[in-house]
């Protein structure tokens, strides 16, 4: 019994097949390389044009520690000597009241 050629087989079913798929076999793979091209150089561009200073500032950090614990880091002082209320439960998934 001879070998199986894959490449072999795949030409031999190219090669039969109607004029229609084959111009599709020709046409896709590099239709879909320019598309990438394209998508990935939009990308490219639309990031150097995107304007990445930020012009906030930083007010909280959120911190968890090695005992899984959030802690709320304040950068900036009070203003009037109270500070927000910030609810961080995250084992409850009740609903809020209406």
């Amino acid at each position: 019994m001879t070998e199986y050629n894959f490449i072999s087989d795949f030409l031999d079913t190219f090669q039969s097949s109607p004029d229609w798929i084959k111009a599709l076999w020709l046409l896709i793979p590099p239709g879909f390389l320019l598309g990438l091209i394209a998508i990935v150089m939009r990308f490219s561009m639309a990031n150097k044009q995107m304007n990445h200073s930020s012009k906030g500032e930083l007010i909280y950090s959120v911190h968890r520690d090695a005992g899984n614990q959030l802690h709320i880091v304040r950068h900036i002082p009070l203003v009037d000597g109270n500070p927000a209320l910030l609810m961080l439960d995250p084992l409850s998934n009740s609903e809020p009241a209406s």
